[in-house]
């Protein structure tokens, strides 16, 4: 007698597929959104001892999210690599056999073969809902972000009800520039599951693109109910208040995503851009001057901290920042321009002559007529 099999087969089989040991490795991540990433385990609806692909979404909440795709590695002894199946769906195979024949495909970087097998699979069993998820994932890892979507539409349908499928329903649909329907498999997907807190923080970034602000501060309000602990939702928060030139509740916002998560960087700008549109410019370069050379002297911090020196007046301070950043980073000509404009307000055309100069040398568009002016 055939040993009992724990999970469903496709077909009627003569015998249990071999189960398959390994691990997890990632294949792919594409760009979507903003600067400072949020990762969340999206989870599959894969059986135990399926090969398969369950997926990682990140978002990230000022400039750009993407979603990862993770691929199943078998382990030595766990699967025979040295022949790989034809890309073709034998008459008895299993789901799991299915998934692990196209598993190894894909972790020999041949998705092609990998997507013929799931494409045959799914037109003899088209009602097997994992195979259309599955199969969505080869699709993405093939960059047919269109035809995963509509994969993850067909199971959706097929039920039950799955917040986790609307989930990454959702972020397909963002990525692809659809956020209508990212506002409503994301809206879904907080409706099956109201205790999630990733589905209103993802919703709310979506909702924040469509410039539906009051929408996105009530649903990052409610992921921040969900997870207090959740430094992104009050950082958004406190973001969204600067933009309403509300300084003093940018200053709350932060505060507790900064008590959360005090070494993040970007709480530390969201909150010295506070201080300085709360007419704090001490508080404000205080709070950045601690940070190391190399984040110090990005452009941005580098802006803020220059705006702040100005309104305090000490623009040889600022002109000192400047030209010590253009040494430290030679090949950038915008720092190099704004150290210039800095001696030049000093009225020392010397120096301003060296950082003009090295502007041009740098490409910089601006940098000639400014170095005319300069006697």
């Amino acid at each position: 007698m055939p040993p009992a099999c724990d999970h469903v087969a496709l077909r009627a089989a003569s015998r249990c597929p071999p189960r398959v040991e390994g691990y997890w490795m990632p294949l792919f991540t594409r760009p979507v959104l903003m600067s400072t990433s949020l990762s969340v385990f999206a989870p599959l609806s894969v059986r135990p001892g399926r090969a398969g692909f369950a997926v990682v979404a990140t978002l990230s909440i000022f400039a750009s999210a993407a979603v990862t795709t993770w691929l199943f590695v078998p382990r030595a002894g766990g699967m025979d690599l040295a022949e790989p199946p034809q890309p073709a769906v034998a008459a008895g195979e299993t789901l799991n056999a299915v998934l692990s024949s196209a598993a190894t495909y894909v972790n020999q970087k041949e998705p092609e073969k990998a997507e013929a097998i799931m494409r045959e699979a799914i037109a003899r069993f088209p009602e097997e809902r994992e195979l259309r998820t599955q199969y969505a994932q080869v699709l993405l890892a093939l960059k047919r972000s269109a035809e995963a979507y509509e994969q993850y539409a067909v199971a959706l349908k097929l039920g039950p009800k799955d917040a986790g499928l609307e989930f990454m329903a959702g972020t397909i649909a963002s990525t692809m520039g659809r956020p209508d329907a990212a506002v409503s498999h994301y809206s879904n997907a907080q409706s099956i599951d109201p205790s999630e807190a990733k589905y209103p923080l993802f919703l709310a970034q979506v909702q924040i693109k469509q410039n539906k602000i009051d929408d996105a501060k009530a649903n990052l309000l409610r992921s921040a109910r969900i997870d207090p602990d959740q430094a992104v939702a009050w950082a958004t928060l406190a973001e969204l208040a600067l933009r309403e030139n509300k300084p003093g509740v940018a200053l709350q916002h932060v505060a507790r995503a900064r008590q959360i998560e005090p070494g993040v960087t970007d709480w530390r700008i969201i909150e010295a851009r506070a201080f300085k549109r709360s007419n704090k410019p001490e508080d404000a370069i205080k709070l950045l001057v601690g940070l190391d050379q190399a984040e110090r002297y990005s452009p941005a911090i580098l802006q803020i901290m220059g705006e702040c020196y100005g309104m305090l007046s000490r623009q040889a301070d600022a002109a000192a920042m400047y030209a010590a950043a253009s040494e430290a980073n030679p090949s950038s000509a915008a720092i190099a321009l704004s150290a210039a404009e800095w001696y030049v307000r000093l009225n020392q055309p010397e120096q301003a002559r060296k950082f003009v100069q090295r502007a041009s040398v740098l490409g910089d568009p601006n940098a000639k007529k400014m170095l005319e002016q300069i006697k």
